[in-house]
């Protein structure tokens, strides 16, 4: 069974909040600069994305995030690389998906897979297909996504919801569910191939879930949550019951793919509304509310500009530039951030 994301707590980082609206404007291409020192940090010769905030694993999210970012920056060679390395050391289940997590010196340490991970990875492989021509790349791409459909699209409650993992998250009759990986730009592209009618239920059914997925005061999606055959959806028993590392990237993929309804921003931006001109906390219990003495990563804040941004009403976060330090998880959400901007046409 897969653990919560963040076993290892984020470092620090302060906020402000403005009162101008952002100035209309179209973002800045991806900046192959910024895909480099990325690379130079977390990137090893054999293709592995090193995981530096959780004692220098690998996994299968960290491949997807890192073969995607290589498709934006044009940098087929370190594509190549990550793909290599995922197919040898991760791709060694028997149902075509992803074993989730490797560490140094141990190998693989947990064969079960994180469909995160599987869809990422697929989706970076779709893209690349398109940008390079490449069609092994999509042949691989629908392998994958074929197998994530007959092993983790289920039906509950009159909706098609997506298992976090082959195993361990059906309670019963109750279904643990994770609204972060709804990473709804791979839906779409996986609703584009042939036969894929159930992802755009999926797709479908997410907005469902995060319509009731909404608790506390600042009305926040949980890291991980439960859905029962009646269609109630709860705070998932037996996880962390907060909002937090997880549930932070639901408006990231959001933005990501095209959604500009504030309805889907506004809880967020609330959340950052309330803390101004103090720190963001990384994390807030529910359905109760209390916050830890973490402050938002700098990748974290950079979610919560871009939620702002689509919210409307007129807050602004302020983003501190990555430090050197800064690790792979903030260092990843901060450059996503960017390319959902850059796709929507504003601001990063």
């Amino acid at each position: 069974m897969r653990p919560t994301r963040r076993d290892v707590v984020i470092g620090a980082a302060a906020v402000g909040v403005a009162a101008a609206l952002p100035r209309a404007g179209l973002a800045a291409p991806y900046d192959a600069a910024a895909w480099r020192r990325y690379a130079e940090r977390f990137l090893l010769p054999e293709g592995r994305i090193v995981d530096t905030g959780n004692k220098g694993v690998s996994h299968s999210e960290g491949q997807g995030y890192g073969m995607l970012l290589a498709v934006a920056a044009g940098d087929r060679a370190a594509f190549d690389r990550m793909w290599g390395w995922t197919q040898r050391t991760l791709l060694v289940r028997e149902d075509g998906l992803a074993a989730w997590r490797w560490k140094p010196d141990e190998g693989v340490t947990d064969r079960n897979n994180a469909s995160d991970g599987d869809t990422l990875i697929a989706w970076a492989l779709l893209r690349a297909a398109d940008v390079w021509q490449a069609e092994n790349y999509r042949t691989a791409a629908s392998a994958i996504v074929k197998a994530l459909a007959a092993g983790l699209l289920v039906e509950q409650a009159g909706l098609t919801v997506l298992l976090p993992g082959r195993d361990g998250f059906r309670k019963g009759e109750t279904l643990v569910l994770n609204p972060s990986y709804w990473i709804f730009p791979a839906i779409r592209a996986f609703a584009a191939l042939p036969g894929g009618e159930r992802w755009g239920k999926l797709a479908e059914s997410g907005l469902v879930l995060l319509s009731k997925a909404r608790f506390g005061a600042f009305q926040l999606p949980p890291d991980w949550m439960a859905l029962n055959p009646a269609g109630t959806v709860t705070v998932a028993e037996g996880y962390r019951k907060q909002y937090g590392y997880d549930a932070v990237r639901v408006p990231l993929y959001l933005a990501w793919d095209g959604y500009r309804d504030p309805y889907y921003f506004r809880p967020y931006a609330t959340l950052a509304a309330k803390y101004s001109g103090a720190a963001i906390p990384a994390t807030l219990s529910l359905p109760q509310g209390t916050t830890t003495q973490v402050a938002a990563s700098v990748g974290m804040l950079a979610v919560y500009r871009l939620a702002c941004r689509l919210a409307g009403g007129g807050n602004e976060v302020t983003v501190p530039p990555l430090a050197a330090d800064e690790d792979y998880y903030s260092t990843t959400l901060a450059h996503l951030s960017a390319l959902a901007a850059q796709s929507l046409g504003i601001e990063p």
